[in-house]
């Protein structure tokens, strides 16, 4: 232990709990009563995070995904927003992160956590790698309740532990991996056999040394 750690401080690497880096907030608990096949707000569910590499994903398995009943401002999302499903329902899927495509069309729901980032501490691109790292995934299946479909909450997203570099470096990390991830996209909608992109943060430490 004693050799990791000093390893860890020739890196450059602090210690922190991600409480100490971002606010994590649970979404709004919504009744059936007011689900509607047509609206102008979008509930988020589970099935907008994608299983397969991580990011966004339009849900297709529902019809009744607009919410037609009154709705806190504060949970209505914008563009750019990081979330983080609270409910796994495929395992795996605890640590999956999704930016929200569209401003002011998405509610978030109960099962849904919001993720915002004290901006002195953590690059926010930075974060979005980090939350869906192996490192912080397997604090949270660790911690899930062990239960038939498992939950995490905001508090024990928070009570992971991590280690990260300086913000100069964090952002340097960040455009990195968000620039390959555009061009993979891209890509990938040219050419639908392309593999997903592999959001780890150890590998992003590796591209940045390269």
């Amino acid at each position: 232990m004693a050799t990791f750690v000093a390893k860890i401080s020739s890196m450059g690497l602090k210690k922190y709990k991600l409480g100490e880096l971002i606010e994590v907030t649970r979404g709004a608990t919504l009744s059936g009563q007011y689900y509607s096949t047509e609206g102008e707000l979008i509930r988020l569910t589970l099935g907008n995070f994608n299983m397969n590499g991580g990011g966004w994903k339009t849900n297709t398995s529902k019809d009744d995904l607009y919410f037609t009943g009154n709705v806190k401002e504060e949970f209505i999302l914008n563009k750019g927003d990081i979330i983080t499903p609270l409910t796994e329902q495929s395992l795996g899927l605890l640590g999956t992160t999704a930016r929200i495509p569209e401003g002011g069309k998405y509610i978030q729901s109960q099962d849904v956590a919001l993720v915002k980032c004290k901006e002195d501490m953590i690059d926010e691109n930075f974060c979005y790698y980090l939350i869906s790292s192996n490192l912080v995934r397997q604090q949270l299946s660790a911690a899930a309740q062990q239960t038939k479909i498992r939950h995490t909450s905001p508090d024990k997203i928070k009570d992971c532990t991590v280690w990260i570099p300086e913000l100069p470096t964090q952002e340097k990390i960040g455009r990195i991996l968000t620039d390959l991830d555009s061009k993979i996209q891209l890509n990938r909608e040219l050419n639908q056999n392309l593999p997903q992109p592999d959001h780890s943060l150890k590998v992003a430490v590796i591209r940045l040394a390269a």
